[in-house]
């Protein structure tokens, strides 16, 4: 702005020159004439620019010494969590037998009291610090937690205190909820449990609650493709990819958008969240079996799963639900997702089969997901959402483009969840459109020149599993 003012400042003087008002000799200057209004602005302007210079280079400064004085605190919780996660599993190995028994019988305690109807004091003291979930600290705290799965292992198997920090490097995320779904999958084995235990899906696509444009059917990328919910405009930003993410308002968790002609089509697909937090697999596919299954790795540990699936629910839904609307192996692929879906997203754009040119995941557990080189991951994480808290920290990769704010008021109660959902990532990913940081530009130019800006088609799906009426569980879903 103050440039801009310069630059006219100069027009007009110029322009000055032009009419021969010519400037009096030093110390005849006369205060009610232009040229001293002109020559005085152009002084105030000079220092107002000097002025904004420094507090440009100040405000930088600062900047740095903030972002350096973050990764030092970041620093010092990793460097503390392992040592602590260390001791903390000795003290479970020598107090085990103690914390078994006393678990048992505070577990056996709060279980009669709910079955009689009463309000325990943890029950009470639980209700009061839903907030916690929500606190800054907390959240890092889980992180580090999980990041230190490996010392806390070590610790209880007696390893020396100095070799067990790190001694475990590779257990992270991926490779416990691998080791859950084993155990999982052995108490199915045994006792026919359901509890993390995966089942075939299908997807049948919903129709649209108003008139759709049918004429766009015989635009299908197959002949025997199916119709289409209607046209649809094609994203113009990372907000508008977040914005058309499904809710469970939709009633349909997979959102497909077909762009391009018919002989080089170009696809998006958006997945909703987790809609079931339990751990027992119903008819929903979107639930915490889902999750766990698609966040587990490729170990050696997988071979415990014995889960009858070697992927989540909705990942298998959503490579349904492409080729049913049309997609071919080797077609250009945006997948983009919030929560659970963010993870399904982080694992489309990972598998070297398909043709992944980005992808999307808003409030995901995906540091730890591995990332392709060459296809561009961007991750939304709210400081106060423990859900991307709960993935670790993850590995630094360049391909990997992670976005984080603090979006609650700070000494205002909120829901303990309030930071994960959607419509504050919505609000994220609008802030995200208006920065003009070098890599969130090249990132929304690739999704603009990915969806070529013109009109695409529509298809809405719904996924669900598929058990039988004996199944436990069988009886929930949608």
């Amino acid at each position: 702005m103050v440039s801009d003012w310069r630059e006219r400042a100069g027009v007009i003087s110029r322009g000055l020159a032009e009419l021969d008002l010519r400037e009096p000799a030093a110390g005849s200057w006369d205060m009610s004439s232009p040229t001293w209004g002109l020559a005085n602005a152009r002084v105030r302007l000079e220092e107002a620019t000097d002025c904004a210079g420094h507090l440009r280079e100040a405000l930088i400064e600062s900047a740095e010494r903030y972002g350096a004085s973050e990764r030092v605190v970041e620093a010092l919780w990793r460097i503390g969590a392992g040592p602590l996660a260390a001791l903390a599993g000795g003290m479970v190995r020598v107090a085990f037998p103690s914390i078994l028994l006393g678990g048992g019988v505070a577990l056996g305690v709060v279980l009669g009291a709910r079955a009689l109807g009463w309000v325990t004091p943890l029950d009470a003291w639980l209700a009061d610090q839903t907030h916690l979930l929500s606190d800054r600290g907390f959240v890092r705290a889980v992180r580090n937690a999980v990041d230190s799965v490996d010392e806390l292992v070590a610790g209880a198997l007696l390893v020396p205190p100095g070799l067990a920090v790190g001694v475990g490097a590779e257990i992270r995320a991926p490779e416990a909820a691998s080791l859950a779904l084993g155990i999982a999958g052995l108490f199915g084995a045994t006792i026919g449990s359901r509890v993390l235990v995966e089942a075939p899906v299908r997807v049948s696509r919903r129709v649209s609650d108003g008139p759709a444009d049918q004429s766009a059917a015989a635009r299908a990328t197959r002949a025997d493709a199916p119709p289409v919910d209607g046209p649809v405009t094609a994203p113009s930003g990372v907000a508008d990819l977040v914005d058309r993410i499904p809710t469970s308002d939709d009633g349909a968790q997979i959102r497909v958008e077909r762009y391009g002609e018919a002989d080089d089509p170009r696809w998006v697909v958006y997945i909703s969240g987790t809609a079931d937090f339990t751990t027992t697999a119903g008819a929903e596919t979107n639930d915490m079996t889902s999750n766990l299954h698609g966040i587990a790795d490729d170990s050696p540990l997988d071979a415990l799963r014995m889960a009858g699936a070697d992927s989540g629910a909705v990942e298998r839904a959503v490579r349904m639900a492409l080729a049913e609307a049309g997609a071919r192996p080797g077609d250009p692929l945006l997948p983009v997702g919030h929560s659970g879906g963010g993870i399904v997203a982080a694992t489309l754009a990972a598998d070297p089969e398909l043709n992944v040119v980005a992808a999307v995941s808003v409030g995901g557990p995906v540091a730890s997901a591995e990332v392709r080189g060459g296809v561009p991951v961007l991750t939304v994480e709210h400081e106060e959402d423990l859900v991307p808290a709960t993935g670790g920290s993850g590995h630094p990769s360049l391909d990997r483009l992670t976005v984080s704010r603090s979006v609650l008021e700070p000494g205002v109660e909120h829901d303990a969840f309030a930071a994960h959902a959607l419509v504050r990532y919505q609000e994220t990913a609008a802030l995200i459109d208006a920065s003009e940081e070098q890599r969130l530009v090249a990132f929304r130019e690739r999704v603009a020149a990915f969806t070529g800006g013109g009109a695409g088609e529509m298809t809405r799906w719904v996924a669900t599993r598929e058990l039988s009426p004996s199944t436990p569980g069988a009886a929930r879903g949608r």
